[in-house]
């Protein structure tokens, strides 16, 4: 059974994620104590901000019990009580698959059809085959959604257009200063929004930014992730003349930087450009009664209209993403099925086979030889037509939970016929 174990941006905020994190090195101590305690024999861990995903697959039919007993291992490896228990989502079978290729293609991103989460799963992926948690079957489904991944950011246009105020914020910035490299930023705010902006600056070429927050630990830990310098947020005012690039995205319902504050700073600058950037809703800068000299601003309302400018777009691309992960996951489940039938497959042929033979011995004595061989050719094409039958119908059989209990059944009985005629 393949499975799928998670919490995401979609069921809980990042402070709760954040205690569900992995390192790599606990990747590895949490794979080998889930092998050695639950059955699982393959599992893959991803750990990023906005989720912690545990893929694995089960060598046995029934799934009862296996999610409750992963997510208790969770929680005892991270010392953690069960209050977060209704934030984790699980999925198996068909579902399960997916889910990884639909996370891999970035159709279940926060910033659809970003590309980081690629890098992230294929970085997971990796860490934990060379550790040997990993085997034929996650193995094969991993390298089939960096497939299907790659098809949808090819023949769709998931990545075209803006998708979010943070990826055009950045944009604008960029159109304002030639060299990021040489400026210098203050993101005000740790949530989501300012972290995303954090992140595409730093693919522009951003190098030294600060990070304030009301609570300095969330600050400190957006600053790490970055490579940024976390600030108290008392102290953000003193900040101001020092950025180029002040970026806001808070969840404050009144001005947090003031006209007032904004010609202060200007005057203190080095006599360069600033730009302030504001994500937030409601606005956190109060807009300038006049101009400025050599200050700037962008403010979310024109961000957003140029998102809704795309969004059909966007979301006519995830309706092709869906296909094509839909043709995907119908080509592994024909694999996997396949590959869960081949002991059956082997024992049904082996049975049958040795009754042939079984029953042909007795009769072979008391026939010609010619009458025998008659026989032989005539049983032989009947065993190899029942064989096919067999495999025929097993093949059309689902595999679920129920139907797998079958085929245990199944295969139990083919077993005990070839211990009988041996």
């Amino acid at each position: 059974m393949i499975g799928v174990l998670g919490i995401s941006y979609k069921t809980a905020p990042i402070d709760i994620r954040a205690q569900f994190s992995f390192t790599p090195d606990e990747v590895i101590q949490f794979g080998e104590r889930v092998q050695q305690e639950t059955g699982i024999s393959e599992i893959v861990v991803l750990s990023t901000c906005n989720r912690t995903e545990i893929y694995f697959y089960i060598d046995k039919s029934c799934s009862k019990g296996i999610v409750s007993a992963l997510t208790e291992q969770v929680h005892r490896f991270k010392k953690l009580d069960s209050r977060y228990m209704d934030a984790f989502y699980s999925y198996t079978y068909s579902k399960a698959i997916e889910h990884l290729f639909g996370v891999v293609a970035g159709i279940d991103s926060m910033v659809v059809g970003e590309d980081q989460i690629v890098n992230q799963v294929k970085e997971a992926y990796v860490h934990c085959t060379e550790a040997a948690l990993t085997d034929a079957v996650l193995m094969r489904l991993f390298q089939k959604s960096f497939e299907c991944g790659k098809r949808v950011r090819t023949e769709t246009e998931i990545q075209r257009g803006a998708s979010s105020v943070s990826y055009l914020a950045v944009d604008a910035i960029a159109q304002q200063f030639c060299n990021l490299s040489e400026k210098k930023v203050l993101l005000v705010g740790a949530g989501e929004t300012g972290r995303l902006a954090i992140y595409n600056l730093k693919k522009r070429g951003v190098n030294d930014f600060w990070v304030a927050n009301r609570t300095l630990e969330r600050a400190q830990n957006v600053a790490q992730e970055f490579g940024g310098e976390a600030v108290v947020f008392d102290e953000l005012k003193e900040y101001l003349p020092l950025a180029d690039i002040i970026v806001v995205a808070t969840g404050a319902n009144k001005y947090i930087i003031s006209q007032t504050d904004i010609e202060a700073a200007s005057k203190l600058h080095n006599g360069a450009d600033q730009l302030y950037v504001d994500l937030s809703v409601p606005r956190n800068i109060e807009p300038l009664a006049s101009p400025i000299e050599k200050v700037k601003m962008v403010e979310v309302d024109s961000l957003q209209a140029i998102i809704e400018e795309t969004k059909e777009k966007r979301e006519e691309s995830v309706a092709y993403a869906r296909i094509i992960i839909d043709k995907y996951v119908d080509d592994f489940e024909k694999w996997f099925d396949s590959r869960a039938l081949r002991p059956i497959i082997q024992d049904i042929n082996i049975a049958l086979k040795n009754i042939r033979k079984s029953e042909l011995k007795e009769y072979q004595r008391s026939e010609s030889e010619e009458v025998a061989e008659a026989v032989d050719r005539y049983t032989s094409l009947l065993t190899e037509k029942y064989i096919r039958y067999f495999i025929k119908n097993l093949k059309d059989l689902p595999l679920n939970g129920d139907s797998n209990k079958s085929l245990d059944l199944i295969s139990e009985m083919f077993k005990a016929d070839q211990k009988k005629n041996r």
